[in-house]
């Protein structure tokens, strides 16, 4: 389930999924990426997700990121809501 961490890494950073393709990592181009465990860390107010994936950090939009491992249209995607408590936590 998604949720923050406290296991470690900053407070306030968001443990949740994405299918997102990440030529980084070797994904091809209009091929099928694999599900992937990331780490959310900041959300910009609008719609871009700065995460951490493997070790490297990448910015996607936030409708690629999933509260549980699925793909696009298959499980829930994050919630604003649950951005805008990020937003909140980074401000602190």
């Amino acid at each position: 389930m998604f949720s923050y961490t406290g296991d470690g890494k900053k407070e306030g950073y968001m443990q949740a999924w994405t299918d997102y393709p990440f030529t980084r990592l070797g994904d091809a181009p209009n091929i099928e990426a694999p599900v992937r465990r990331i780490t959310v860390k900041s959300y910009d107010g609008d719609k871009y997700c700065r995460i951490r994936v493997g070790r490297f950090s990448e910015e996607i939009k936030a409708g690629y990121i999933y509260q549980t491992p699925g793909r696009l249209g298959e499980v829930p995607p994050i919630t604003r809501a649950q951005l805008v408590a990020l937003k909140l936590k980074e401000s602190r």
